[in-house]
C-alpha cells in the first residue's frame, strides 16, 4: 500500500514531536504493509510554516534512521497546504512542497465553515497546471448533508482523498456515513491515513481493510489503495 497523507515528519506541526516518534511510526506502517509514504505536513500561516527546505532536511535525517534500522519504506515530501489564495505562490517561491514535486497538490479546507471562494481559490491552482487532492472530505461539516458540494470540484478533476480511519467513526457518525457514501458513489479516488502519532491509523488497518471490503470491490479496492496513488508519485 502507499499513503500520500500523513504527519510523521518531527517537530513540523501537530503531529510527530521527536525523531523517535517518527521511526516508531514508521515501524507501524510497515508492519500494516507500506511500501511507500509521502509525508505531508501542514502549512498553513501563521501556524505551520516550516518551509519546504526545512521539510526536506528532518526528512532526510528520517530516511538515515530507517536504514539504519533496515525499515524498507520510500519516503516523499509533500505538504498538506491550507486553501489559500496564494497557494500557487507558495509552491513557485518553495515555501510549499507539491506531492513528491508533481503536478499534484493536496489542499485542506476549512472543516466547519464553507468558503465562498473556495473554488475559485482551487481553480487558480488547476489554471496554473497543478491537479489538486481535496483531503479528507468526509470531514467537512457543511458538505456532509450536500454531497453535491463536490461535484463544482470534481468537474474541474479534483481528486477526493478519504481518510482511512474515518470507516472506524473516528471522525463522528456524519464523516463515516459521508465517506462510505463517496465509497459507493466511486467518488473517492484515493485513501490515505492522516496519521499523527504512534498507535494510530496504522495499527488499525486491519480493522480498517475488512469495512473497506464492503465499499469497495476489486479494481476500485485496488486504485483506491495503491494504484491511484503510483500513478500520482509517477506524476502521470
Amino acid at each position: 500500500m502507499i499513503d500520500l497523507h500523513c504527519h510523521i515528519i518531527y517537530d513540523t506541526d501537530d503531529g510527530a514531536r521527536t525523531i523517535e516518534n517518527s521511526i516508531n511510526i514508521l515501524k507501524e506502517a510497515e508492519a500494516a504493509g507500506f511500501k511507500k509514504i509521502c509525508c505531508t505536513p501542514h502549512y498553513m500561516e501563521p501556524h505551520y510554516i516550516k518551509t519546504k527546505e526545512e521539510n526536506k532536511a528532518r526528512l532526510e535525517i528520517i530516511k538515515e534512521k530507517l536504514l539504519e534500522q533496515n525499515i524498507d519504506i520510500e519516503l516523499y515530501l509533500g505538504n498538506e497546504v491550507y486553501v489559500a489564495d496564494n497557494m500557487g505562490d507558495l509552491i513557485s517561491e518553495g515555501k510549499v512542497s507539491t506531492i513528491s514535486d508533481s503536478k499534484y497538490v493536496l489542499v485542506e479546507l476549512p472543516i466547519t465553515q464553507k468558503l465562498l471562494n473556495a473554488d475559485e481559490m482551487i481553480e487558480n491552482l488547476v489554471f496554473a497546471g497543478y491537479t489538486v487532492i481535496m483531503a479528507h472530505p468526509e470531514r467537512y461539516i457543511y458538505a456532509q448533508k450536500d454531497l453535491k458540494y463536490f461535484d463544482q470540484f470534481l468537474e474541474r478533476g479534483v481528486l477526493l482523498q478519504g481518510n482511512y480511519e474515518s470507516l472506524l467513526g473516528k471522525y463522528g457518525r456524519l464523516a463515516e456515513k459521508t465517506l462510505k457514501k463517496l465509497l459507493k458513489e466511486e467518488k473517492i479516488s484515493l485513501l490515505s491515513t492522516d496519521t499523527h502519532r504512534e498507535s494510530s491509523t496504522y495499527t488499525k488497518m486491519g480493522k480498517i481493510l475488512k469495512v473497506l471490503k464492503r465499499y469497495a470491490k476489486n479494481d476500485y479496492y485496488d486504485y483506491i489503495t495503491e494504484k491511484c496513488q503510483e500513478k500520482i508519485l509517477k506524476n502521470m
